[in-house]
């Protein structure tokens, strides 16, 4: 990316002066470059604030949403960079929209011809905070799940393009990193193996289709960054492929997944798409290779 003029910014959210992010968008924006801003800002602390009084009696709500990181609040931080889009010119892209609010402001700049892209992950539309057992930590992330009605929205922004793509957002943690309490548990959800399917079976009980999931998770995003030799089965492209059977159904069981580390917020469930062979460059990945040695030089 670095290459190619990309260039990323990791900074407090503009507390009414939008000065500093500005001064620093603004040289970018005559050349193939785009900023890609994580979505977060603190509340406010209001005695008699409407962000503190929202109430559920689920700690997940209460103790890592409501408290901490409303959807109001990730929605206001979109609208500050959606305001400094306006005002520079400069390709951005919003990660990890996780609330409806969000796609609302994100449908309106895009009407209005911005150059704006943005992301959803695999948890926030598979998983809602209302259906989660207390204190499970394996399903801790940031931003926190939220419940139906913004899952719902979310789809819907993916359904009509506001929303881009899917990314994993994968971020496996060690058994010690995750125990404890919501409170100091490590923050991030391990999807990379489960994620595809899980987003699969959400399309399919919406009456949406694979060839969506793979627009949103292969197509999109390798235009979003640029890999233009691979992302869509042509001819001239990179052969990565899975050969999945679609409807064939498997429990997640997450003793059993790749991953180092045996935790995964899917794990029980029951998704769609069993992954028969992969293909990576063109080359069968399992066919003479030792588990766990590197398949392919990146």
């Amino acid at each position: 990316m670095t290459g190619n003029g990309g260039a990323s910014w990791q900074r407090d959210p503009p507390s009414g002066d939008d000065r500093p992010w500005q001064k620093q968008l603004t040289p970018h924006n005559q050349h193939r470059i785009s900023g890609g801003f994580g979505i977060e800002e603190t509340v406010p602390n209001q005695r008699n604030g409407r962000l503190t009084r929202q109430q559920n009696p689920r700690l997940l709500r209460t103790l890592l949403n409501a408290a901490s990181r409303p959807a109001e609040c990730e929605a206001n931080a979109v609208r500050k960079i959606v305001r400094l889009v306006a005002r520079t010119g400069c390709r951005t892209h919003i990660l990890h929209v996780s609330s409806g609010l969000s796609v609302d402001v994100l449908r309106r700049a895009k009407a209005e011809g911005l150059p704006v892209s943005a992301e959803t992950c695999p948890h926030y539309l598979t998983l809602d905070c209302d259906h989660i057992p207390d204190n499970a930590t394996a399903v801790k992330c940031c931003p926190p799940i939220r419940d139906l009605h913004e899952q719902d929205a979310l789809w819907a922004g993916l359904a009509d393009g506001t929303l881009d793509g899917v990314v994993t957002d994968h971020s496996p943690a060690s058994a010690d990193m995750k125990a404890g309490t919501l409170a100091t548990a490590w923050g991030g959800v391990s999807s990379l193996q489960v994620g595809f399917r899980a987003v699969l079976t959400g399309a399919m009980r919406r009456g949406l289709s694979l060839a969506d999931v793979v627009r949103w998770m292969s197509c999109n995003t390798a235009r979003l960054v640029g890999l233009d030799d691979r992302g869509d089965i042509t001819p001239v492209l990179r052969a990565d492929l899975a050969i999945i059977r679609p409807y064939e159904r498997f429990v997640v069981d997450a003793t059993a997944l790749e991953s180092r580390n045996p935790i995964c917020a899917c794990d029980g469930m029951t998704l769609n798409g069993v992954v028969t062979r992969t293909f990576v460059a063109g080359r069968d990945a399992l066919s003479g290779v030792r588990e766990g040695n590197l398949i392919v030089r990146p």
